[in-house]
């Protein structure tokens, strides 16, 4: 029997829950319909096909990463919001690996709603950077460069990749850390160099 009062959230949960035990690859329209118990066809009363479920999951997730990682960075600054940050958005993504896949794709130019929300997400990223003095170009490529720490290192672990016996918690925060010292070499030499500038006028 279908089930009765299925909301829009409900079913965005449900696939959520499909998606992070058994992978974004293998979410279905289908498979979502007998999780909920209703026929397939019923599915469209609340969503707009696949696509139209993954932009809702996109949604979620990035607001659910926006909400952890100003949380994490919350009364911290520098190195140890950019750690702090950064360990929430790992934390969430082995605590929602589905939901953290889904939340990955570039936004389209056309939805305003989509691109707010990875406006929202990508703000709390440079915010971070405003303490090692980085503007324009530079906070770009420094965002740029911590996300795809953060990624890559996330990516690498799902796949089982680090088989090493070495605490993979040490190895995360031992690049994090790594990262940070080098924002603030580039702060530091930049500094030097105004100096030096100044010093020969």
């Amino acid at each position: 029997m279908p089930r009765r009062g299925l909301t829009t959230e409900a079913v965005v949960d449900a696939a959520i829950e499909l998606a992070d035990a058994d992978g974004l690859e293998g979410l279905t329209l289908a498979r979502l319909a007998a999780r909920l118990k209703v026929q397939p066809p019923s599915l469209f009363n609340h969503i707009h096909g696949l696509p139209g479920l993954l932009r809702l999951m996109q949604l979620r997730g990035l607001a659910e990463m926006s909400d952890r990682a100003l949380r994490a960075g919350v009364g911290r600054s520098g190195d140890r919001a950019v750690m702090a940050i950064s360990q929430a958005l790992r934390a969430f993504s082995h605590e929602h690996p589905g939901l953290y896949a889904a939340s990955l794709p570039s936004t389209p130019p056309d939805d305003p709603e989509l691109s707010e929300a990875a406006e929202r997400f990508a703000r709390v990223l440079f915010d971070a950077m405003r303490r090692y003095g980085l503007r324009g170009a530079r906070a770009v490529h420094a965002v740029r460069g911590l996300f795809s720490a953060v990624h890559g290192f996330i990516m690498l672990e799902r796949a089982g990749t680090f088989g090493l016996p070495v605490s993979t918690d040490a190895s995360f925060r031992w690049l994090i850390r790594r990262y940070t010292l080098s924002l603030a070499h580039g702060r530091r030499r930049k500094s030097g160099q105004r100096h030096a500038a100044a010093a020969q006028r």
